[in-house]
């Protein structure tokens, strides 16, 4: 019985993640909607914006679960009463961009603007894009080929159900092979995209994983910062000195009202002072006493002992793995 129930979740899970079915539609105004992942998938999905003005609309990061995504596009289809023009990736993670890649499939008119590589590498992203569709692609093909040999040997009374499953798994993986690495626009100064009677600032700055975008919409003084201003910050890289200067300059911007994250609601900018207190106190020669003082500010701002106590340790390995 074990492992009939743990190959169901399996093949579920393969097919369509449960996260995936109810991602949460916020309407901030009648401009600005924010896309919530369901609370299953708060730490797995990040969130997402879109923006409407009256001729095109933007939206704003991505993720890498395909079937996620598929749900997305028809939402967006159905409720959107302008055209995608834009695209934004805050960061270049490899699984968001590889999103990217699925959502220019569906609206192959849209713009994408990614922060700018700064590696010498030539066609560094539409590079990377490729190689994570090509793992993406044929660890489904694995777990398809898994999931027909499972079934097999299932009872023949029970392998209808399974068999429409696997058709419609098959059909989206057809669909999937299509996508191919599109065209993105690199951004390496302040931009701004006219969506019609609204406009958006794209601006490149230094934050998660090195080169980011932030995008500003100056109706509603919102920032939409991605990963770069997630209140309790995930640090994969060793070089964090420009990002908490990123962090400082947006602490400091009176003309910020509020912050949607990658991760987490949003909140007011003046809670910006967290994650910019957490990379100077990380960025400099701290002692056991600061670190208890900026674990007590993260507990009185709703985050758990053990929540800080992770990402402080995992900030402080990638800092060390820099020294040598």
């Amino acid at each position: 019985m074990p492992n009939r129930i743990a190959f169901g979740l399996f093949l579920v899970l393969m097919l369509s993640p449960i996260y995936a079915q109810a991602a949460n539609w916020h309407q901030v105004d009648k401009h600005t909607v924010l896309i919530e992942p369901t609370k299953e998938a708060r730490y797995l999905l990040p969130n997402q914006a879109i923006i409407q003005g009256n001729k095109c609309a933007a939206l704003i990061d991505s993720h890498g679960d395909f079937v996620a995504l598929e749900l997305l596009v028809a939402q967006m289809r159905s409720k959107l009463t302008v055209p995608l023009c834009f695209i934004v990736a805050t960061n270049l993670d490899p699984k968001q961009l590889s999103g990217i890649a699925l959502l220019k499939s569906a609206f192959p008119n849209a713009l994408i603007y990614t922060p700018t590589d700064n590696t010498s590498t030539k066609n560094a992203i539409s590079n990377t894009i490729k190689q994570e569709l090509e793992q993406k692609l044929v660890g489904f093909e694995q777990s398809l080929l898994l999931s027909q040999q499972r079934i097999s040997k299932v009872p023949e009374s029970k392998q209808l159900a399974w068999h429409a499953k696997l058709q419609q798994a098959k059909q989206r993986l057809s669909r999937w092979h299509n996508i191919s690495p599109p065209t993105v626009i690199s951004v390496s100064k302040v931009i701004t995209l006219d969506l019609g009677r609204y406009s958006l600032s794209v601006t490149p700055v230094e934050g998660y994983k090195g080169a980011a975008l932030y995008v500003y919409s100056h109706s509603n003084q919102a920032l939409f910062g991605g990963h770069t201003t997630n209140a309790l910050p995930y640090v994969p890289q060793s070089h964090t000195q420009g990002w908490q200067k990123t962090l400082h300059t947006l602490k400091h911007s009176e003309q910020i009202k509020w912050v949607l994250p990658g991760f987490g609601k949003p909140y007011k900018s003046a809670k910006l002072r967290l994650p910019m207190q957490f990379l100077s106190l990380l960025n400099s020669k701290y002692n056991p006493q600061q670190v208890d003082e900026l674990r007590q500010q993260y507990q009185q701002s709703g985050f758990s002992k053990s929540q800080f106590d992770a990402y402080f340790e995992q900030a402080t390995k990638q800092k060390k793995h820099t020294s040598f």
